[in-house]
């Protein structure tokens, strides 16, 4: 469960916490009657990686729908996913359709290069300890193959987006 707080920008009204969309339109129709409109979205709290994806996302008052509908249920995969192409530029409506082809791969650049090599190349016994995977997985990075966006979580298809 997420919270956020809806902090108006009239200093005349007081905002609120709200942690579902329900909430959200209570305490908007108590501001509106009070002839306040516009709030701004805080996140607050909730699962790990949500807040990234509420920022990244920019979750405002015509997004906080999406964000109770399905943003919230994003797993980490899907989260890391969205908010690589939001960080591309690309709009939350964009990102969302395209999301699910982003291949994300959990470990180091050289585990990747390893096991990419590994499983798409027959290499001898004899020459298998002078492949130099560090230096395979920093050319591939060069060459925007792959593309970290995080610690040890991978973009492995980066030069399709």
């Amino acid at each position: 469960m997420t919270t956020f707080f809806a902090q108006p920008y009239s200093i005349e009204h007081t905002g609120f916490y709200f942690d579902s969309l329900e909430d959200f339109e209570a305490g908007m129709e108590k501001l509106n009657a009070g002839g306040c409109e516009e709030v701004e979205i805080q996140y607050i709290d909730g699962e790990c990686g949500l807040s990234r994806l509420a920022k990244a996302a920019g979750i405002d008052q015509a997004t906080v729908g999406l964000w109770f509908e399905e943003l919230e249920n994003f797993d980490s995969m899907e989260t890391d996913q969205l908010c690589f192409l939001l960080d591309r530029g690309f709009s939350l409506d964009e990102a969302l359709t395209r999301y699910r082809y982003v291949a994300i791969y959990y470990g180091s650049v050289e585990d990747y290069a390893r096991e990419l090599i590994e499983e798409t190349t027959d290499i001898p016994e004899s020459l298998r300890y002078y492949i130099d995977y560090e230096a395979i997985a920093r050319d591939m990075g060069y060459n925007s193959e792959i593309e970290e966006i995080e610690r040890e979580v991978i973009v492995t298809n980066a030069y399709e987006f």
